[in-house]
């Protein structure tokens, strides 16, 4: 048997079972199970924080824009508003009205008493003061009493004003309190 080989020159090589390298391959592969767990955690991690981090982006721009629109209604219409209606309350007009009219006496009575002194420096004839209107009225307490009960005007728009500022959405209930009435609103004057 020339061509044949024979059972005694082959020989299988013996596979002895080597524990050693599949526990090291066994480590190896936990090592890489371990090292993947962390790195998928860490992603996890990191896309909730991007969530929150998107969330919250949104949030600040959404509460941005409601600022910037309240100031703007603040600038354009609120203030305003919310002058004018303390200024334009009957009680602002009507204790304006009496400190003007006692301006305008105080004023009165010592224009007239100024005049007589010149009038009365180049006249050989003496004048008094029994014309004047005001002879015997004490126009600067008058006028000191009307500056006091200006001073301590209480308009009920201040009340509802200092309501509303009291408050974290006070913009808004300004809004509800000064905004100005669109025309035809329930109102009987429009012209059809």
């Amino acid at each position: 048997m020339s061509g044949c080989r024979s059972r005694e020159r082959w020989t299988r090589p013996e596979v002895m079972p080597r524990p050693v390298a599949a526990e090291e391959s066994r480590k190896e592969l936990e090592a890489r199970d371990l090292f993947l767990a962390d790195v998928n955690q860490r992603l996890v991690e990191t896309e909730a924080r991007a969530t929150k981090a998107e969330e919250k982006r949104d949030s600040l721009a959404t509460m941005n824009a409601n600022l910037v629109d309240d100031r703007t209604w603040m600038r354009n219409f609120g203030v305003l508003n919310i002058v004018n209606t303390i200024l334009d309350a009957p009680e602002n007009m009507d204790a304006v009205a009496e400190v003007v009219r006692r301006a305008l006496e105080v004023g009165y009575k010592a224009g007239y008493t100024k005049c007589l002194t010149h009038v009365n420096a180049i006249s050989l004839k003496k004048f008094t003061d029994k014309r004047c209107a005001l002879r015997d009225a004490d126009t600067e307490a008058a006028m000191k009493t009307a500056v006091e009960a200006y001073n301590g005007l209480i308009v009920p728009a201040y009340a509802q004003i200092q309501e509303c500022l009291e408050v974290d959405d006070h913009v808004d209930r300004l809004r509800t309190l000064f905004e100005p009435k669109a025309s035809g609103e329930g109102g009987s004057d429009d012209v059809e």
